[in-house]
C-alpha cells in the first residue's frame, strides 16, 4: 500500500512539474512575421474603406494573397511619369499579435503611418481582413505653397523604407516585450522631359533682350513671349535633355491665329537629341509683307491634351496642355 501510495504521489509530482515548466519555453512555438504583398487593381477594386478611412482587403481576396509571395526587400515603383502610389497588404502570418506597426521613409508618402495591433491568425486560422498600406512618390513637389514654383527632379532615386512593431512574449518569470523593424529598399526612376532652346549657342533665358513675360491666353495654354536680336536667331535648337520623347511643333502665326493651323515642323524630340530650327523660326518683324508658310515664331511643345508626362521649359513646369513660346524678333 505503501508503495503504491508512493507511485502516485510521483506521478502527481512529474504532471505538476510538467505543467509548471510548460511556461518555461514559450518561445518554442512561437512565430512572428510581418508580410508586405503588393495589390493588383482588380484586387483594390474589391477594397473596402472603414469609418476612420483606412482602406481594407475583404476575406474573400486573402487566400489568394496568402498564395503570394512577400515583396521581399526591394519596393520597385518602375517609371514614375506623375505622382504614383503603390498598395500593399499587410498580413500577420505568424501565431503571435503584433503591435504599434509603424511605417517611416526619407522622401515617401505613407498612409496609414501607424496601425494599432495586427492579430494572429488565431485557432481556425481565419482573418476578417488585411489592412491596405499605401505607399507614394510625388513627381513634382511645390517649394513653398500653391501657386509657388516646384520642385523637378528626373532620374533614378532610391529610398529606404522602414517597418517597425513590437510582439509579447509570456513565461513563468513575467512578460517580455521585443521590438522587430524590416527594411525595405526602394527604387525607381523620375520620368519627364527638360527643353532647352539655344539661341546662337546661348540659352534663350540669357539670350533674351527683356524678362520674359508669362500669361495666360484663354483656351491656348500657357504662353511665353521672348524677345530676341535678328542675329540671335540665325542660328536655334531645341534640346530634350530629359528621359523621355516630347512632341514639338513650330506654327505660321498668320494661320495658326485663324485657326487654319499652318504647321511647319511636327516632330518627337527624343531624349538626349535635338532638333535644328535653324532660320526656321522667325519673329513678326521677319514677315516683312512676304509670306512664307515654311518660317513661323510659335513652338509649341506637348501633345494636343492630356500630356502624359511631365516636362519643364525656361524654369517652367508642363504637368499637361502644351507650353508655347513665342519669338519675337527684335531689329537691334
Amino acid at each position: 500500500m505503501k508503495k503504491a501510495v508512493c507511485y502516485v504521489m510521483m506521478t502527481l509530482a512529474a504532471i505538476l512539474i510538467v505543467a509548471g515548466c510548460q511556461g518555461c519555453f514559450p518561445y518554442e512555438d512561437a512565430v512572428w512575421e510581418l508580410r508586405l504583398v503588393p495589390l493588383s487593381s482588380e484586387e483594390l477594386a474589391k477594397s473596402f474603406t472603414d469609418e476612420t478611412g483606412g482602406r481594407w482587403l475583404p476575406a474573400s481576396e486573402v487566400p489568394s494573397v496568402l498564395a503570394r509571395p512577400a515583396a521581399g526587400a526591394d519596393i520597385d515603383f518602375g517609371n514614375v511619369t506623375a505622382t504614383k502610389s503603390l498598395q500593399y497588404v499587410l498580413m500577420n502570418i505568424g501565431n503571435r499579435d503584433v503591435y504599434d506597426v509603424t511605417f517611416s521613409a526619407n522622401d515617401l508618402m505613407i498612409y496609414p503611418e501607424y496601425i494599432g495591433v495586427i492579430p494572429a491568425q488565431g485557432e481556425d486560422g481565419e482573418i476578417v481582413a488585411l489592412p491596405i498600406v499605401s505607399f507614394i512618390k510625388e513627381h513634382v513637389i511645390p517649394v513653398s505653397g500653391v501657386g509657388s514654383l516646384m520642385d523637378m527632379n528626373i532620374g533614378n532615386f532610391t529610398d529606404l523604407l522602414s517597418l517597425s512593431y513590437n510582439y509579447t512574449l509570456e513565461d513563468s518569470t513575467g512578460v517580455e516585450t521585443f521590438d522587430v523593424t524590416d527594411n525595405y529598399t526602394v527604387e525607381g526612376e523620375k520620368m519627364g522631359a527638360v527643353i532647352d532652346i539655344l539661341a546662337s549657342g546661348e540659352n534663350i533665358l540669357d539670350a533674351a533682350l527683356s524678362t520674359p513675360e508669362f500669361y495666360d491666353l484663354a483656351l491656348m495654354g500657357t504662353v511665353l513671349q521672348v524677345y530676341l536680336s535678328s542675329s540671335k536667331m540665325d542660328t536655334m535648337v531645341v534640346q530634350n535633355n530629359g528621359n523621355v520623347p516630347l512632341r514639338m511643333r513650330v506654327v505660321n502665326p498668320y494661320r495658326y491665329d485663324a485657326f487654319d493651323g499652318s504647321t511647319v515642323i511636327d516632330t518627337v524630340i527624343q531624349p538626349g537629341t535635338e532638333v535644328d530650327v535653324s532660320g526656321v523660326v522667325r519673329g513678326e518683324m521677319f514677315f516683312d509683307g512676304t509670306y512664307d508658310e515654311n518660317k513661323g515664331s510659335v513652338i509649341m511643345l506637348g501633345a494636343l491634351r492630356n500630356q502624359p508626362y511631365i516636362f519643364e521649359t525656361m524654369n517652367e513646369l508642363c504637368i499637361d496642355g502644351e507650353m508655347r513660346l513665342w519669338f519675337n524678333e527684335s531689329s537691334y
